[in-house]
């Protein structure tokens, strides 16, 4: 189904536009994404130039999906019942690529507010280990949206759902462990903000995945429904 939808896109040029500004969006979120974990693994230092590069993006998408959702407001009006679903689905797919953009702006908080990067703290190994697993995550959501691809976007979604499990491992050591107040709220923030942002990425892969009127839910086995 989301293949025809695509190939059906692809032929309409405002449609098509949207599908690209989508795309761009997804690029975006990306860009934010990897400076904040390279400080918060310690790889890097944070800077004022980081700071500003995370918001100036984020402005960036948050501009790209009030143009996406007002296009498709006005090409709904206009051809009422046209290109309803691809629509509902460029809807959606905004929608969470949006929300990664605000969670990364959160994980950013928490890299400004540790006064030693997490990466190098007592939970360093599993801190970057998370990281290292949400970064991988973006690649095969946005080659299984712009190439239709299934095979690749189960396993995005397989991924995110493992991510999502270590993360509520993590939380679930921190509130038995003795860590300074300070530390473990910020280790809890992290984990948690992580969390989110695999799962958001999990609902845009679904897109690829599931029928439209099940968009953002996989089934526990992490196959497709029937």
């Amino acid at each position: 189904m989301f293949k025809e939808l695509i190939e059906a896109l692809r032929r309409r040029p405002l449609l098509g536009q949207m599908w690209s500004e989508m795309e761009e969006m997804l690029g975006d979120a990306v860009d934010m994404y990897r400076p904040i974990a390279d400080v918060l693994a310690g790889r890097k230092e944070m800077t004022q130039a980081t700071h500003d590069g995370v918001y100036e993006t984020d402005k960036r998408i948050n501009h790209l999906q009030r143009k996406v959702r007002k296009q498709l407001v006005a090409h709904l009006t206009v051809s009422p019942g046209s290109d309803v679903p691809i629509s509902l689905i460029l809807m959606s797919i905004t929608k969470d690529a949006e929300r990664v953009g605000d969670i990364c702006k959160n994980l950013l908080e928490v890299a400004e507010a540790a006064t030693t990067p997490p990466g190098r703290g007592s939970y360093g190994d599993r801190v970057r280990e998370l990281l290292a697993e949400g970064e991988a995550l973006f690649e095969p959501t946005v080659t299984g949206i712009i190439n239709s691809d299934k095979d690749t976007a189960c396993r995005a979604v397989e991924g995110a759902r493992n991510l999502a499990k270590k993360c509520d491992a993590m939380i679930d050591d921190l509130m038995k462990d003795k860590l300074p107040t300070r530390d473990a709220v910020l280790l809890t923030l992290l984990a948690r903000y992580l969390k989110r942002v695999s799962l958001h990425l999990s609902n845009i892969a679904s897109s690829v995945v599931m029928p439209l009127h099940r968009l953002d839910y996989f089934d526990e086995e992490g196959t497709p429904p029937q």
